[in-house]
């Protein structure tokens, strides 16, 4: 059977906030049945009516095994969640789409957690690792390839009380805070260049500078921010029109090592799952509906 596996690879320099947070949320979703019985330990899944039939395209995986590289604090996609046991599980709406495409396409795969800053060296020296979320651009495709996109991001602004910053020039003049190297950074670089900027390696850590009061706003992914939000009432978050933003963040999309041969099979199957709508139902799980594809699935599932 072809049963894809969790591992959880934990690290003790990364900050425990966002794993707290959605511990006090409950993260609002159905768990995934992909467990992780504690750290280090890798539980297997429950075989079902789709592992046992998967690999009947011609773009099967069938007997391939994969890693997943990623910060496994990053909500709504990523995350651990505490169970009554005592017993944490990893689920999101990222483990959601990866498990339905091992189930399409038959493979097997690993998560191994990492901060955001070591994935890209992880992915790009090994044939067999990818990860998830990011955008392409003209840089990173000179090092990795990637399949079309799945999700199309806002940029969030979560500040600590106060109204809505909603615009380039409500941010002007606010200390920001936002994760080293992300597409988030560049935006806010490139943008708000006289803007004071301190950068981190998670995002728990920038929650931590705006509750702290250090940082005046926290540049971010939207969904991610709306996770924060919930689980933090006494901020809020402001959601960048795309027109602000379209030139540094585009839409994720699933990245591997330049050559990789999995990325064909995974891009036909993305496009499948914007087709039938899965992947507006996993969008709709984990976020809410402004972040659905919506009237533009088809245009999307075409798109490379």
């Amino acid at each position: 059977m072809n049963q894809p596996q969790h591992t959880a690879d934990t690290h003790a320099t990364r900050g425990l906030t966002r794993r707290s947070f959605l511990a006090l949320m409950g993260v609002g979703a159905i768990a995934t049945p992909l467990a992780l019985a504690g750290c280090g330990s890798t539980q297997q899944a429950p075989t079902t009516a789709a592992s046992t039939s998967a690999a009947t395209s011609g773009d099967s995986l069938a007997g391939t095994k994969l890693t997943f590289v990623g910060d496994d604090a990053f909500a709504p996609f990523r995350s651990m969640q505490p169970q009554n046991d005592g017993s944490q599980k990893l689920v999101g709406l990222d483990i959601d789409v990866m498990d339905e495409m091992a189930k399409r396409l038959g493979f097997d795969y690993e998560f191994e957690a990492q901060d955001f800053a070591a994935t890209l060296a992880s992915v790009q020296g090994s044939d067999t690792s990818f990860t998830m979320p990011m955008s392409s651009n003209d840089e990173r495709k000179q090092t990795f390839d990637f399949t079309r996109g799945y999700y199309q991001p806002l940029v969030g602004a979560l500040s600590k009380g106060g109204d809505k910053l909603e615009s380039l020039d409500a941010l002007k003049g606010k200390k920001l805070t936002c994760t080293t190297g992300t597409v988030q950074n560049k935006f806010v670089t490139s943008a708000l260049p006289d803007n004071e900027l301190t950068t981190f390696d998670g995002g728990d850590q920038c929650l931590q500078e705006v509750l702290a009061g250090r940082a005046d706003v926290y540049i971010c992914d939207g969904a991610e921010g709306l996770a924060m939000q919930q689980a933090n009432p006494e901020t809020v978050l402001g959601l960048l029109p795309s027109t602000n933003t379209d030139q540094y963040v585009s839409v994720y999309r699933i990245m591997a090592k330049k050559g990789a041969t999995f990325i064909p099979a995974f891009n036909d199957c993305v496009g499948e799952m914007i087709a039938d709508g899965t992947m507006d139902k996993f969008i709709a799980k984990w976020t809410n509906e402004s972040f659905v594809w919506g009237d533009k699935a088809t245009e999307a599932a075409e798109a490379e």
